[in-house]
């Protein structure tokens, strides 16, 4: 584990400080006289997921070391064994696997398993405990770091996102700003708006909202279209509502935009000239080549100041990161 993280992280710091450096760095190969450079090679995509992947493995050594730290500490308030008071907190509260479980279990995964249930039993009611004994171990560390002083310095990776001729709302000053990468015809993306409207509620003018487009054409043929539409109905102002309203439907077609033009009142004739003219079609195609650019192939997607969330996330995640970039503000008065 330890060799693997160093290794990532050597990498991906190696690899993308190169790839950033101006001209690319120094020269990987020479070509008939011409000069390769690091930049050259198309692969900032991959490089930001290393970069990533060397941050998720350092996350998950940090929040171990804390745990065991935690653990060990109150152990030593209470005055018995670190194992004294797993037993106690942790493993009294950890029931064995009934054989109903068991067997509803070995039914549900049947197929995989492909042993007589008699072959596997204990190690499916083994199976079963261990979950139950981490998900309770779990929940007990999050109860001794809530109550601890616990000051995270590791920072994720942020990516740089051009937001200047993204549509926008919400205060310029605010401290945390959200970009959601979205395809209008996309399930998921459908699915996380509550959450996103919940997170408005919740915080107000602390957020400031962009919208970048990244329609999954290959499966969802009518989401460039909608991104375009939505754009023209910028031009009149409208661009949230219409985006509103495209999530709505579950069905997104010409007679839809049609419809959507007439319902917010948008000037129809100036809005099916932009719509037909495909004045917008690059800009939508930027935005699809700079997620790429990221490394996002799916959707939803977002940044919250700068740092990558992807899918339907539930609420949690995203007020867990957002509380955190509130305190990171107040703390340094940004």
């Amino acid at each position: 584990m330890l060799q693997r993280l160093v290794l990532v992280c050597a990498l991906a710091s190696a690899l993308c400080a190169a790839a950033a450096a101006p001209g690319g760095g120094e020269a990987l190969a020479v070509v008939n006289g011409a000069s390769i450079y690091a930049g050259d090679l198309k692969i900032d995509g991959e490089l930001i997921a290393l970069e990533r992947q060397a941050y998720e493995l350092r996350k998950q050594a940090l929040d171990a070391a804390i745990a065991d730290r935690l653990l060990r500490s109150e152990a030593a308030r209470r005055g018995v064994s670190l194992q004294a008071l797993l037993d106690a907190e942790v493993n009294f509260h950890v029931d064995d696997a009934s054989d109903a479980e068991v067997e509803a279990f070995y039914e549900q995964q049947r197929t995989r398993i492909r042993q007589p249930l008699d072959e596997v039993r204990s190690q499916i009611a083994d199976l079963l405990k261990d979950g139950r004994y981490r998900a309770v171990r779990q929940a007990y560390v999050r109860k001794l770091r809530a109550a601890a002083d616990v000051k995270i310095a590791l920072d994720p990776p942020r990516l740089p996102v051009d937001l200047s001729r993204a549509p926008k709302r919400g205060p310029e000053n605010a401290p945390v700003t959200i970009v959601e990468f979205s395809d209008f015809q996309c399930s998921f993306c459908r699915r996380v708006q509550p959450t996103l409207a919940a997170l408005q509620r919740r915080y107000g003018g602390k957020l400031r909202w962009s919208f970048k487009d990244l329609p999954l054409v290959s499966i969802h043929p009518a989401a460039r279209k909608a991104a375009e539409a939505a754009r023209c109905a910028g031009e009149q102002g409208k661009f949230w509502q219409y985006r509103e309203a495209l999530f709505q439907n579950t069905k997104i077609s010409d007679d839809l935009h049609d419809l959507l033009s007439a319902k917010l009142e948008l000037d129809r004739q100036v809005f099916q000239t932009c719509l037909d003219s495909g004045k917008f079609k690059p800009l939508v195609d930027a935005d699809t080549a700079e997620a790429q650019a990221f490394g996002i192939s799916g959707t939803p997607a977002f940044m919250i100041n700068g740092i990558l969330v992807s899918g339907a996330q539930p609420l949690d995640v995203f007020t867990a990161l957002i509380d955190r970039e509130l305190e990171l503000a107040s703390a340094t008065g940004r």
